[in-house]
This record gives C-alpha cells, structure tokens and sequence, in this order.
C-alpha cells in the first residue's frame, strides 16, 4: 500500500507523540502489510523519523515496520492502540532513538551477518560471560543486493527534503528524543557531562582560524571545524545553555570571513571537504542565529570556496581561481589535469581506477549540501546533488558484499562517516533513504569491523593504514541503531575531548545514541569469511591472548593501495607477531600518485610493494590489476578457516594460487597458513611475515621471542622447505621510513620471517603452523580444496 493523502492529517497527530510509551498490558494483534504478510506481535513504540512502529512476537523479536506498508485495518488498530499507550503512565524503559529503525523496512526476516555458524566454546575455555546490559534483539531488515541496485539520480537526493531547520543527521524530532533520554539513562548523562566539560574548554580557545603552509593528513581546520560544531550542536539541543549556540554561530562566521579565511586550502580535496562539511552542519543546526545578510555572505563563500573545488577535484581539473584567496602562488598551486595519454601502470578504460575514499569524502561533502541547502539554495543544490550523485551511488558499493573497505580500514571508517551523514541526513529530511541503509556491504560493515579487530585490540591495518590509524567508532553506534549491535561493548563515556580535536570524537556517540548501542552485544561466530568479500578472519576465541588471523584478497587497481593480496596480521598470547607495516612516508618519491599517472615507482617503495607485505613472492610484485576475494569460510567447534583466491596477482608465474588460514581449537589450539599453487616455471618461492620479534631459524622450524613470550613457526610441507631471518632495505633517501634498523642501530625494528622454497615448479603447497606452546602441533598437511567436508 503507497503512502496517500488519508494518511497524512492523522499520520501527524500519530507520530506527535512518538517518543512516548506507556506502559500499558501486552496486547498481541496479527498485523498484515502490504504484501499480505502477516506475523502476531504487540505495539512497542513509534519512530518518529523513520515513520515506523516497533512490535514485539511472543517469542521476544523485534521488528520495525514501516507506518506506510500497514494495511488500512493496522493504521486503525495502530491508531487506537497507540492512544492508550499514551493515556497510560509512563515506562521507565528508555525510549526508543531516532536512528535506531532502517528507513525502508520490510516483513520480518533475518538480518544479514557472516555466513559462518557460531561455535561452540573452544575446549578447555570457558565461554564468553554474559553481557552485563545485553542490547535488544536485532531489528529485522532485508538486505537490498548490489545486483538489483540502482544508483540514486541527482534528484533522487533533493526529493522530498522538508523545509525545515534542523534536519541534517537529526531533525527537531530526534535531537528532542535524545535529550528525553539523558535523565533516564546514565550512561548518556555521563556522557553528556564529558562533552560539557569538553565544550567550557572550547569556550576558552580562540575560534578557528586558517593555518599557513601544508595540510597533510586529515588534521585541518576543515576536521577541527567539524568537531567543534559537532559539539557545540550536541550542546545547544541537549543541554540547552545559549552560550553554546553563541559560539557555534562566531565560529561559523569565521570561518566564512576573508579575513579570517581567506581560502580553505583548495588544492587539497581533503581539507575542503571537511570545511563544506562543518560550514554545512552549522548552517543547519544554528541557521535562526544567523542574519539574513550574514546567511548571504555564508552560502556564498560556501559554493566558491568550497562547492566549486571540491567539483573542480572530482573533474581532476584545477580548482577555479574564485577558491582562491589571493592567486595561486609557488606554496600552494592549482593542480595540473592528469595527462589522459596510456601511462604505465594505468587501467585500461574498461578497468578505470574505482571510487577512492577521497572522492567519497568530496561526494559526501557535496550530497549532505545538497541536502542542507534545497530551499535557500536551489540551484547550488543542484548543482551538489548533480556531482556527488556520480560518485557516491557507484563508490557506497565497494562495500559489498563482506562489508570491508578495500583501500584499508582507516579508509572505510572514514568512507563510512562521510557516508552516514548522508544517509542518516535523508533519512531525517526526507523519511527515506534510498535504500543506502539496507545495501549490500552496509549492515555487513558492523560485522566486519568486529572481527578485523584482533584480540590486541589493534585493526588489521592492511593498505596504507598505520597499526594506531585513528578509527571512528562513533560508525559502529550509527551502524547499531540501523542493523543492531553485532557484538560490540555498550557505549561508554571517555575522558575529555582536547580543543583540538577533529571530527565528531565522542559527540557521534551522542548524536546517534540508540538502545542497540547503549548495550553489549554478543558476536554469531568467531569466524568472519563471507564469499566474495575483500577480507576474513578466524580466532581461538575471544579472549586477549587468543590465536588470531585476518588475511585479505584485495584490489590492485586503487591508486592509494598497496600490492598486498594475501596480506596477514597474526596473533597468539597477547602478541601481534606478524605486522602490516601501513604507508611508507608519503614524502617518499613515487608515494602519491594522480588518476591516470604511473604508479610503478611508488611500488619500488619496499612498504607499498609486494616484497614488504605478509605474502608470497617470485622475486616480482604482483600484477597491477588483479582483484582477489574470500572464496570461502566454514567455522566447527574444532576449527574456523577460510580461503582468499589469489590467482590474479600471480597470473604470469602461476595458476589456481589460494591461501588458507585456519585454527584449530582445543586444549592445545595453534594457527595454519597454507598457500597452494602451481608454479608455471623452476622459481624461488618466498614466504613473508612482517614482525618486531627475534627469530631463530632452524631449518623449517622458527622461534620468534617477544616481550619475553614465544611463538613457534613450523614448515609442514614441503620437504626442503626452510626458514630464515631477513632486514627490511635501507631506506634510498631521508624521506623515507627506516622500517629496520640503519648503521647506527635506530629505526623500526622490524625483521623479515621468511620461508624459502628453492626451486619450485608444479603442484607446491606450503603449510606452515603457529603455535605458543613448546612443541609443534601434529598437524596434519591436507590440500586446501579438501579442507571443506563435504554435507
């Protein structure tokens, strides 16, 4: 059934009230939807932005049904029912938050997670304790699969957009709700008092102002300005005090003032698109503070300095000279047009480079001011809508279908919060959000960066990421309120914001507080391996010192990434053995590389190159264009494992190339990786591991001693296979990390567990364990195509 004008004057009147519940008897009514579905639940609550209602089976799921798919007698019934619930006296529970309902849902179904079943506890280890606040059943929802998927037109973005202030992220509705949680909940009051305490120290710092010289990384006055209005917004709606609308609206001024700004870094894209971000938050969230005249000045110096570079930078051409305060000089030029001749190490057409996290960032930046800016100003919006749309539809399903980011962890965390401001944005703006929350790879990303965290606590920082890379978790509580918690630990304040913080910090678990993330929650499986998707791993368990594996397949094509299929992190004891050593410097020559140049010398560089990542090697890097993905995963109470398909990037010196890495659980657990392959000609097969650790080879065994611990390496097969210990090269010039150690003894430290097959020709398999106890399990060498049992 379509949503029609006779729902609308009662729709209204019954989503008025939404943050309301009363406590009232169970009473359980067979609900239709449109599709003549039917399931016997009780009314919980109603969503005011998702236009949905929560019901509760008998059994004790959740689901959220959406307010436009009830059949006439439901809206009816709903109606009445909902009545009575506000007449009676109010719960004590907490209320439902805005974001914690998708935007489309559909008749109960099972949520989308690994496909993997859930072990049973390892022998000889307890099980995981039982959550102190378990979080609620997750919601059901339907994933909407990449191959049905229609990218949103530009008009798709800007239908349907309320005219009304706020409605970016939350809409008067939701931050109203939040603000009814914080006497009832403890945690969000702690949590609030944390950003106040963090917001009287920003009330003492002087507001931003634009910094000479270099921009690198993603430290700018762009990400602080989106901290700072982040804050002052949570602030302003959930405590209340005018100061902090006072400063919010200095701040936002300032930084559309000449004086103070005479530019916002316009060749970098980065930097710009955070500044269009914060300018664009602020404006929503503090618009009735503004002057018409100042509004004016603000959009103004909004599209020229921001707007029209960022489109400048996804057209690869330089910015226009109106983003610029002054002309361009020697410190800061306008970027030259990528040669569109064939360079070597560029896709052919027909394999063009993918969207890369900084077009997302420069999409996201342009679609949420699209969406901020609809109605005061049209043809900008347009404008916005018509840029972003071409990259971000095609860029959101990189995703799929694991939920993993390709360019690196760090990189999808950022993808991610560039992309939930859009989608949460719609969602508060319009009702709707095109299906973005439910599409393949986006309710998997919650799931997978619970495993891709190994039990160290540090991320498997495959590609440019660095071990401490600065995540954003403030995601997995938005991702929560959407899919449910995955099993992550309940939100939990933290200690005071420094002033000079960048991006949301701890006001996103603010802004998108929900019941599914305000308590823990309990994982399905140790194993995460779904078929196709870019990266697995298995674990012993989920203690800190268990054994753990991450291994990725991967996409050689991103200008940002690294040759790295079969690339591993490995932990055992409370160690992280085996390393990915993150970016080289990116001072280094060759590093940063434009659409359509030539990427071969940035992989002469030993850490973006093949031979300084945990893998196999011929003495070559691997090809330029291969893609590899997880075959397949299985997970017993014996074991986990999982397979990564890595023929492509060995196509010229091999076939059928897998690599297998598995646990087996027990009284005495240990770790496999197993690479088979056939070799086409005679070649010296290298095996690689990254680590910090001493090594003592020994023939096909290795002792690796670290902080006082030890970890044994054994070469199973084949025969003739044996260890040895290597150093990293020197670095070529000074810009360059000393990933070893230099003459004088200073640098990283890292040291090279190789494993040599000499000679190798035809069928080779190389299986290798790892164990912390003092002798070498007894494994047993099987093929990895027999490692499945067959049902």
């Amino acid at each position: 059934m379509k949503p029609t004008a006779r729902l609308a004057c009662p729709l209204a009147l019954f989503l008025a009230f939404s943050s309301v519940k009363g406590q009232l008897a169970e009473e359980y009514h067979t609900w239709t939807n449109t599709s003549g579905r039917t399931v016997e639940a009780t009314l919980i609550s109603v969503d005011a932005v998702a236009k949905t209602l929560k019901i509760k089976t008998k059994d004790g799921r959740e689901f959220d049904v959406g307010i436009s798919t009830l059949s006439a007698a439901d809206f009816e019934y709903a109606k009445t029912r909902y009545a009575a619930m506000k007449a009676a006296p109010p719960a004590a529970a907490p209320v439902a938050m805005p974001a914690a309902a998708p935007a489309t849902p559909a008749a109960p179904a099972t949520a989308a997670t690994p496909t993997t079943p859930a072990p049973a506890a390892p022998k000889g280890k307890a099980a995981p304790a039982a959550p102190k606040k378990p979080a609620p059943p997750r919601p059901a929802f339907v994933i909407n699969p990449i191959a049905k998927f229609k990218a949103p037109a530009a008009n798709d973005y800007l239908s349907g957009i309320q005219k009304v202030r706020p409605r970016l992220i939350q809409n008067a509705a939701g931050w109203a709700a939040i603000k009814g949680q914080i006497a009832a909940d403890p945690a969000l009051t702690k949590l609030l008092d944390v950003l106040k305490a963090s917001g009287e120290e920003l009330l003492k710092d002087p507001e931003l102002n634009r910094i000479n010289g270099e921009i690198r990384g993603t430290v700018s006055e762009g990400s602080r300005a989106i901290y700072r209005m982040g804050l002052l917004a949570a602030l302003h709606y959930g405590d209340g005090d005018l100061k902090w609308k006072d400063r919010a609206v200095r701040e936002l001024l300032l930084l559309c003032d000449k004086t103070n700004f005479r530019d916002w870094h316009p060749v970098e894209a980065q930097a710009v698109a955070d500044m269009v971000i914060a300018v664009t938050l602020g404006y929503d969230w503090f618009r009735d503070g503004l002057t018409a005249p100042q509004a004016t000045e603000i959009r103004t110096f909004l599209e020229q300095k921001g707007v029209d570079a960022l489109i400048a930078h996804l057209n690869e051409e330089p910015p226009p000279p109106t983003a610029f305060g002054t002309a361009p000089g020697a410190s800061e030029t306008a970027k030259k047009k990528a040669d569109p001749k064939k360079a070597k190490g560029k896709p052919d057409k027909a394999e063009e480079a993918p969207v890369n996290s900084e077009q997302m960032a420069i999409a996201s930046a342009l679609l949420l001011t699209a969406i901020g800016f609809a109605d005061e100003a049209p043809d900008m919006a347009k404008k916005c809508a018509n840029e972003g749309a071409k990259f971000f539809g095609e860029g959101i399903q990189r995703f799929a279908p694991g939920g993993v980011w390709p360019e690196g962890m760090a990189a999808g965390d950022a993808v991610m919060d560039y992309a939930s401001m859009v989608i949460q944005s719609l969602r508060s703006a319009s009702g709707k959000d095109l299906g973005l929350s439910v599409l393949e790879g986006i309710p998997q990303f919650g799931v997978a960066r619970l495993h891709l965290y190994g039990p160290t606590g540090k991320p498997f920082n495959y590609g440019d990421s660095a071990e401490n890379a600065g995540s954003r978790p403030w995601v997995a509580t938005w991702l929560c309120g959407l899919h449910g918690n995955p099993g992550i630990p309940a939100v939990a304040a933290g200690a005071k914001m420094p002033v000079a913080s960048s991006y949301f910090g701890q006001t996103g678990h603010f802004m998108y507080y929900n019941p599914h993330a305000a308590g823990d929650g309990t994982p399905d499986a140790m194993e995460f391996a779904m078929p196709g998707g870019i990266a697995a791993a298995v674990r012993s368990g989920w203690a800190k010192d268990a054994l753990y594996v991450a291994v990725k397949g991967g996409d050689n094509r991103d200008l940002h990434g690294q040759l790295d299929i079969g690339s591993f992190v490995l932990e055992a004891g409370g160690v992280r053995w085996g390393l990915e050593l993150g970016a080289e410097s990116d001072r280094a020559p060759g590093f940063e590389v434009k659409p359509g140049a030539d990427r071969t010398k940035r992989y002469e560089l030993f850490v973006e190159g093949t031979a300084g990542q945990n893998t196999i090697s011929f003495g070559d890097n691997q090809e330029m264009d291969a893609r590899a993905g997880v075959l397949l995963g299985q997970s017993t109470p014996e074991q986990g494992l999982a397979v990564v398909d890595m023929t492509k990037a060995y196509d010229k010196v091999a076939k059928d190339v897998h690599r297998g890495v598995m646990v087996m659980r027990g009284t005495a657990p240990y770790l496999v990786i197993q690479d088979d392959l056939s070799v086409k000609n005679s070649k010296n097969l290298v095996w690689s591991m990254m680590t910090k650790a001493e090594i003592a080879p020994d023939g096909a065994s290795a002792v690796l001693t670290l902080g006082g611990k030890k970890l044994l390496a054994t070469i199973v097969s084949p025969k003739g296979a044996t260890f040895s210990a290597g150093d990293p090269p020197e670095p070529a010039n000074e810009q360059m990390r000393t990933v070893g150690k230099d003459k004088d003894g200073k640098g990283e430290g890292v040291k090279i567990l190789q494993a040599t097959v000499p000679d190798a020709k035809g069928e080779v398999s190389l299986c290798i364990t790892f164990t912390t106890a003092e002798a070498a399990p007894a494994h047993t060498h099987t093929p990895i195509a027999a490692w499945v049992k067959k049902k």
